[in-house]
């Protein structure tokens, strides 16, 4: 398990690459739960600002 901070620009690729698995919207920040295609299952933690950590959960 990897957790790595993200820049917007990164956030948004990584969303826009993978399958959107759930989401879940809090007054501070979104999670996402993910599967992209070469980097396997993704959580990601998104600021109000785009940006964040994402989790890689499988390598």
């Amino acid at each position: 398990m990897h957790i790595f901070d993200a820049e917007p620009a990164v956030v948004r690729d990584l969303k826009d690459e993978s399958t959107r698995i759930l989401e879940k919207a809090y007054t501070h920040f979104k999670i996402s739960a993910l599967r992209h295609p070469t980097l396997g299952k993704l959580v990601i933690v998104e600021d109000l600002h785009g940006g964040g950590a994402v989790v890689e959960t499988e390598h």
